[in-house]
């Protein structure tokens, strides 16, 4: 079975990119450019992982891995965050909510297989 991951960024140019690196290793992927729509597509759809940017109109990383964490569907769904931010501060903060790493962007493909096979088991 195809494992469905959840891409959640406010750059339409990481979204394209995340999304043919992802495709291209196999598996099927959903995008949101915000925290808001992510919760929604969360609602209908049962995703093995998302990744997540840290900061992004409407609600942020931090609020959505918050508000996600709360819903059935995704308690215990492992969580990707994304920043090209360097605040040490912020990056524990969102250890706290309930992410599972956290990868500073840009994100290269080896980098991304990684974690990946880390974070999904193979």
């Amino acid at each position: 079975m195809t494992k469905k991951i959840l891409i959640v960024d406010d750059s339409p140019s990481v979204l394209a990119i995340l999304d043919d690196m992802l495709q291209d290793l196999g598996y099927a992927t959903a995008s949101a450019g915000n925290g808001r729509d992510a919760l929604n597509l969360i609602e209908q759809t049962k995703f093995n992982l998302i990744i997540t940017d840290l900061t992004m109109p409407v609600m942020d990383g931090m609020t959505f891995v918050e508000q996600a964490k709360k819903l059935p569907n995704c308690k215990f769904v492992p969580i990707v965050m994304l920043s090209s931010e360097e605040d040490d501060e912020r990056i524990a903060a969102a250890k706290k909510v309930g992410i599972s790493t956290f990868l500073r962007k840009p994100i290269r493909e080896q980098q991304l297989k990684t974690i990946l096979s880390i974070v999904l088991g193979g």
